[in-house]
């Protein structure tokens, strides 16, 4: 390894990796050692055993005195064979493990301008100076997508902040933030700029080589500067389940946190109410004003669960007595308008039936404007497990039908993130 200008030693610097016939960084390697000892040393035996057995037969008369048959000669290649096809593949394996760590690593020289919160910027940073102090999701594409993935990020602001998260936007076309919904302001704490931009979108077309032109892309780093995944397609991956999987709190609002403060007959205060009524209607298993506080109207969200074979349980048997949530505590809930007729709210849930004594859920809601009434009007609400120490196992949505659960899929399961469970 050389050394940087400052004595201290450049781990970084490409070394020829003989098992991958190729130069990789430095430190790459020494975390994939530390991290999988035992795959090396597969390796190692794998190779030990092609060449011992694909060899055995030109040196068996000196080593047992006699030459080897023609039976057990066709043996020991075949051994070897196989030994050769489980070292290639052991190998291929151990390549992928390390292009990853290297595209992971490769991101800490990525620079960024990063907002104060009074509505101007620190010095340009890189990745590498977030480590131990924000997780950061990265997000790419035109104006549209990057448009949309912020709008969920406005709404759950308060949680970002919570969960020390920076997210950087990195536009294909060269929009700004006046042309994502946010005008020119830099006080947004948890929105940082790519400085530049073009460096950005190199960083992405490596760590994503098949995207398509129009797709969109992101990943997302650790405290660490680990990856904790990344992808690419026409939809941002669902933010909640990124919260309740990736993204949770680092200090965790009580039971005594604040609501937003709000008293001015605004429309966050009247969002703030129809949030209020719902879960009173929830908690206390009044049906009749659960079904006045919904929109008439199916979700999406919950459609897509019921069509793929998902159970719906109705307001009825979610309010009854022994199901409902009774006695569940709402804090820290927080409003969002986005427009005359939409809005969100936010809280965390504090459940105190049997099956969450220790559960925190973070929760999100959207509100629709009555066309008759002028009320907000509930049209889907959803929560997941939310806490500090512990992903979460499922996620819950409701609309004006009831309410259908998913829980966390296995590797091999493919929709949606979580999967279908009867409850």
């Amino acid at each position: 390894m050389s050394t940087s200008g400052n004595g201290n030693f450049d781990m970084s610097r490409k070394t020829f990796d003989v098992l991958s016939l190729q130069s990789r960084r430095g430190d790459a390697l020494l975390q994939y050692s530390s991290t999988n000892q035992s795959e090396p040393l597969r390796i190692n035996l794998y190779a030990l055993f092609a060449i011992s057995f694909v060899g055995f037969p030109s040196i068996s008369e000196a080593v047992l005195g006699e030459q080897l048959g023609f039976i057990p000669s066709i043996l020991s290649v075949l051994i070897g064979g196989v030994s050769v096809g489980l070292f290639v593949r052991e190998c291929s394996r151990r390549s992928r493990q390390i292009d990853r760590l290297e595209k992971e690593m490769n991101t800490e020289f990525l620079s960024l301008d990063v907002p104060n919160g009074v509505g101007g910027m620190l010095p340009t940073l890189q990745l590498k100076d977030l480590r131990s102090q924000r997780r950061v999701l990265a997000v790419s594409g035109n104006m549209q997508q990057i448009s949309d993935a912020l709008l969920t990020a406005r709404v759950l602001k308060r949680r970002l902040l919570q969960a020390s998260v920076a997210i950087v936007a990195v536009p294909t076309d060269g929009s700004k933030r006046k042309d994502w919904g946010l005008g020119a302001d830099n006080g947004v704490t948890w929105l940082c700029d790519a400085k530049n931009n073009e460096e950005w979108l190199e960083y992405f077309n490596d760590l994503i080589p098949n995207r398509k032109e129009n797709d969109f892309a992101w990943f997302g780093l650790k405290f660490t500067g680990r990856s904790f995944g990344s992808g690419s397609g026409k939809d941002f991956p669902r933010f909640l389940e990124l919260f309740g999987s990736f993204l949770q709190p680092r200090k965790m609002p009580d039971e005594t946190a604040g609501s937003m403060r709000v008293s001015d007959g605004s429309d966050e205060e009247s969002v703030l109410e129809s949030q209020r009524l719902f879960y009173d209607a929830l908690t206390n298993g009044k049906l009749q004003e659960m079904n006045d506080a919904c929109l008439p109207s199916n979700s999406v969200e919950v459609t897509e669960v019921v069509d793929a074979g998902g159970r719906l349980d109705s307001w009825d048997n979610c309010l009854a007595e022994g199901a409902r949530p009774s006695g569940m505590i709402i804090s820290d809930a927080d409003a969002v308008v986005i427009s005359k007729d939409l809005a969100f709210s936010t809280c965390v849930e504090f459940p105190t039936v049997d099956d969450f004594d220790t559960a925190t859920l973070l929760a999100i809601q959207e509100w629709r404007k009555s066309e008759t009434s002028n009320e907000w009007l509930l049209s889907v609400h959803q929560t997941i497990p939310w806490s500090i120490d512990s992903k979460a196992g499922g996620t819950l949505r409701c609309d004006c039908r009831g309410c259908v659960s998913l829980i966390r899929q296995s590797r091999r399961q493919k929709s949606f993130g979580f999967a279908l469970v009867d409850t």
